[in-house]
């Protein structure tokens, strides 16, 4: 019975020094402040509209994938999808808010990872509003004194959102109006059958 005491013992304190040593090392006070000013400085950029302050917080080889599955790769590629999407001849997007809600974040070193819930909201250019609440995933990386995003990712889902929605109303409106077009074609037939008069060749 001792000897069975002892290795248990032995095993849990084992399991709980194996447990101790993977788990994610706390950061310094100077780099949780530093990682909070990145993340207080991204949401105001990106509510504001201000793009070249936005891509001052990116890594020179940072490489986002967006809710849409396009990729860009470094800051003047952020750039040009936003200024595309947003402030070019044909923009689709006329304002975005976000109020991002962080649901984990490990960090290790000097590079970590968040992910969590975007709470987005689009207005596009024909006045419509579409709120994804996308998921996303952010990885960080410590460059000299500053903490900057060198990946990021979004998405949707895609079985249930707002530009999903749209498409079934928009088939069920175009079904519906077929669906009238043909009643009335059909109507016409029948009605100039039946005005035809009686022994009338064919």
């Amino acid at each position: 019975m001792k000897s069975f005491t002892l290795i248990a013992t032995l095993f849990l304190a084992g399991t709980l020094t194996a447990s101790a040593q993977t788990a994610p090392p706390t950061a310094p006070a100077e780099d949780e402040a530093a990682i909070t000013r990145l993340r207080e400085g991204l949401i105001e950029s990106f509510n504001r509209g201000d793009i070249d302050g936005l891509i001052s917080l990116l890594d020179t080889n940072v490489v986002v994938t967006w809710q849409n599955g396009e990729v860009s790769q470094g800051p003047a590629g952020v750039k040009a999808y936003y200024e595309r999407m947003m402030k070019g001849d044909k923009p689709v997007v006329r304002k975005v808010t976000t109020a991002p809600k962080i649901l984990g974040r490990q960090l290790h070193g000097d590079w970590g990872v968040s992910w969590g819930e975007l709470n987005d909201n689009f207005e596009l250019t024909d006045g419509r509003q579409l709120h994804f609440n996308s998921r996303f995933t952010a990885t960080i990386s410590k460059r000299g004194d500053r903490w900057l995003i060198t990946a990021y990712h979004a998405s949707i889902n895609a079985f249930d959102n707002p530009v999903l929605a749209l498409a079934v109303k928009k088939v069920a409106s175009i079904a519906v109006l077929g669906g009238a077009v043909a009643g009335l074609l059909i109507g016409l037939v029948l009605a100039r059958f039946l005005r035809r008069p009686k022994g009338a060749g064919a």
